[in-house]
């Protein structure tokens, strides 16, 4: 009678089991907005410190300051922002309900890898421009 009566109580057993995925989906949301507000707070960061050596560039003509310098670190900046934010897309696709949203995500991350890797290029390319003031190795 035992083994009957834990398959008549399967589906009230099932109950606990789908109320943990429900709260791993909350998690991993979370996690995912995290990560993506890390990206954009990294992303912003260097736009404003870039705004701020450019204008010092631009109006203080500071000697030390150069403009290919300030472009190569706003680049660096955004490639580590942009992986931040392919990193949280690869956490959104554990938690994708269906197929569309799915594609969707996997052209996004398709997307920003592209931009990522044309923008370690030019990144590859400022570094090696010579009198530059810009040590490759950075």
């Amino acid at each position: 009678m035992s083994v009957f009566h834990d398959l008549a109580n399967l589906g009230q057993i099932a109950q606990p089991i789908t109320g943990i995925g429900a709260q791993l989906n909350q998690f991993f949301i979370i996690v995912k907005l995290f990560i993506s507000t890390c990206g954009t707070l990294i992303v912003l960061i260097g736009a404003f410190i870039a705004i701020y050596r450019y204008f010092l560039y631009r109006f203080v003509h500071s000697k030390k300051t150069n403009l290919n310098t300030i472009r190569l670190d706003l680049a660096r900046t955004i490639i580590l922002g942009l992986e931040f934010f392919i990193a949280s897309d690869v956490i959104e696709t554990t938690i994708t309900p269906d197929f569309q949203s799915l594609g969707i995500l996997c052209v996004l991350v398709i997307i920003r890898t592209i931009l990522n890797f044309s923008l370690h290029k030019e990144v590859k390319e400022l570094s090696s421009i010579p009198g530059s003031g810009i040590n490759a190795g950075d």
